[in-house]
C-alpha cells in the first residue's frame, strides 16, 4: 500500500522502526524525541495509509511486503503466510526482552529526589497515620507537620497559654509517630526519640537527626525498630 502522501524522513524513520518491532518508548529513545512527538507521527502516518491503528498499518505493510516477495520467488522457495507470522511472533518476543531490560536498566528514583509531598498530603498522611510508629516518612513529610504544629501551636499560645498546651497534648501522639518513621527513614533507631526528656539539648539531637537524607542504601526491612 502506498500513501496518499509522501512520507517525511521523520515520518519514514519512524516506520522503519515500528517494522522492527519497536514500542513508542523505543522509537523515542532511538530518534531522541519525546514519546508524544511519536504519537503525533504515528497520528500522521494513520491518516496517509488511510489506517486507524498501530496494529492495521503494520498488517497492511507486512502484507505488502510478502506480497511483492511472493511474486519475485514463483519459482523457488520465498515468503509465505508461515514465515511471516513466524517473524511477526520472534519480533514481538524480541520486543517485550527489550523493553524488560529498558525497565531494568532504568534508575530508581530516590524517595527525597522524587516530586517533593506538599503541605497538604503531609497533614492527610499524618493524621491518617496518627498513631503507626511503622515504616518511613520523607523529609518533607515531616517537616511540612513539624511547621504545622509550629504554627498552630503559636496561634494557640498567642490566644492563650492553656490552649497552646491542650493542642500541644493533642497532636502529641501523630507528631511522635512521624518522627518515629523520619528517624527509620534516615536508618536510627526510633528510640532516639527518647532525646526528647533531655531538655533543650534533645530537640536539637533530634532535629538533627531528623534532617538527615534518606538511607536509600538500606530496605525497609533492615531498618532498625
Amino acid at each position: 500500500m502506498t500513501p496518499s502522501h509522501p512520507l517525511s524522513k521523520r515520518e519514514q524513520d519512524v516506520v522503519d522502526l515500528l517494522l522492527a518491532g519497536k514500542s513508542n518508548k523505543m522509537i523515542a529513545h532511538a530518534l531522541g524525541i519525546a514519546e508524544r512527538t511519536v504519537e503525533f507521527h504515528l497520528k500522521n502516518i494513520y491518516a496517509k495509509y488511510r489506517v486507524s491503528s498501530r496494529m492495521e498499518l503494520v498488517l497492511h505493510l507486512r502484507q505488502s511486503t510478502v506480497a511483492g516477495a511472493g511474486e519475485g520467488s514463483e519459482n523457488g522457495g520465498g515468503s509465505s503466510p508461515w514465515n511471516w507470522a513466524t517473524s511477526t511472533f520472534q519480533e514481538a518476543v524480541t520486543r517485550i526482552g527489550k523493553e524488560k531490560e529498558m525497565n531494568k536498566s532504568t534508575p530508581v528514583t530516590p524517595p527525597d529526589r522524587a516530586e517533593p509531598m506538599t503541605f497538604q498530603e503531609s497533614l492527610r498522611v499524618c493524621f491518617v497515620k496518627f498513631a503507626d510508629f511503622t515504616g518511613r516518612a520523607s523529609r518533607p513529610e515531616f517537616w511540612w507537620f513539624a511547621l504545622f504544629v509550629l504554627l498552630l501551636t503559636s496561634a494557640f499560645t498567642y490566644i492563650s497559654e492553656t490552649a497552646g498546651s491542650i493542642f500541644l497534648i493533642a497532636i502529641l501522639l501523630p507528631f511522635l509517630a512521624v518522627g518515629a518513621r523520619r528517624l527509620r527513614d534516615a536508618n536510627y533507631s526510633a528510640w532516639w526519640l527518647l532525646a526528647l526528656l533531655i531538655p533543650v539539648g534533645g530537640i536539637v539531637i533530634l532535629a538533627s537527626l531528623w534532617a538527615m537524607p534518606t538511607a536509600n542504601s538500606l530496605s525497609e526491612e533492615s531498618q532498625p525498630a
